[in-house]
C-alpha cells in the first residue's frame, strides 16, 4: 500500500499524495539568511504543464521563504512569502485552513486589510495576500502575493492541510502493509450504492413527514 511521509531534504515531487502520514516537524529555527533564500524566489512559478487537480496541501517552507501547492500528483504552483518578523516568528506545524474570507480585516492589528485570508489558528495566524519585502516582515501571518493568494483562496476549501516547515520539506512515496487500503470492487460499488439509496429514502421520508405537518396544521 504506497502513501507519504514527509522528509525535510527530500526534493522529490512527481507523485502521488494519497494516504499521508506525517513525520513530526522539527522546531523553529532562525537564520540569517532569509533575504537570500528569498532572493531566489522572487516570482511566482508557472503551473506545470499537465491538468491540475483540485489542492489537497500547501507546505510552508520559512526557510526558503515559499509555499507550494500539490494535489494528488504532486507538486501545481509554488510562490514567494513573508513569514513573521523576528520576535513574531510564524509558528512551525501543521494545520489546516479554519476559516476563509475574501474581505478580511485584522481584529488585532490595526484593522489591517488581509485579502483572500484562509486562517490557521484562532490566535492570529492566517494565510492572506500581502506585500512581498522579500523577508520574514509580518506579525505572524503568511504573506502570499496578491494575484497568488486570490487564485489559491479559489481553488482550494475549508480543511485542507498547511505545513508550515523550519526548511524545505516535500512529500514522499511510501509502501506499508499496515496503512489504509481504500476499498474497491465490485462489493464496495454494491455498498455504495445501497448506502446511497437508503439515504435517498431517508430524504423522502423527511420530506413527506413535512408534509404531513404542515397538512396538518390548518386542521388542527
Amino acid at each position: 500500500m504506497r502513501s507519504y511521509v514527509f522528509n525535510l531534504k527530500h526534493k522529490q515531487t512527481g507523485l502521488r499524495v494519497a494516504n499521508i502520514v506525517f513525520a513530526s516537524l522539527a522546531a523553529l529555527i532562525t537564520t540569517n539568511d532569509f533575504a537570500d533564500a528569498a532572493a531566489r524566489v522572487r516570482n511566482e512559478e508557472p503551473v506545470v504543464s499537465r491538468p491540475v487537480g483540485e489542492p489537497i496541501m500547501a507546505i510552508v517552507s520559512l526557510q526558503n521563504q515559499q509555499i507550494t501547492v500539490y494535489d494528488d500528483k504532486g507538486l501545481i504552483m509554488r510562490a514567494p512569502v513573508s513569514s513573521g518578523q523576528k520576535g513574531r516568528e510564524t509558528p512551525a506545524g501543521i494545520f489546516s485552513v479554519l476559516q476563509r474570507d475574501a474581505d478580511h480585516y485584522s481584529n488585532m492589528y490595526d484593522d489591517a486589510f488581509m485579502p483572500h485570508m484562509q486562517r490557521l489558528t484562532w490566535s492570529g495566524i492566517a494565510l492572506h495576500g500581502g506585500s512581498l519585502p522579500g523577508y520574514p516582515a509580518s506579525h505572524g501571518c503568511v504573506r502570499m502575493p496578491y494575484d497568488f493568494a486570490e487564485r489559491r483562496f479559489g481553488a482550494t476549501k475549508l480543511g485542507i492541510r498547511v505545513i508550515v516547515a523550519p526548511r524545505n520539506a516535500a512529500p514522499v512515496a511510501i509502501d506499508h502493509p499496515a496503512l489504509f487500503r481504500p476499498k474497491t470492487g465490485a462489493a464496495f460499488a454494491a455498498a455504495s450504492t445501497a448506502a446511497a439509496a437508503a439515504d435517498e429514502a431517508a430524504g423522502k421520508a423527511n420530506q413527506a413527514r413535512l408534509v404531513a405537518m404542515t397538512a396538518y396544521r390548518p386542521g388542527a
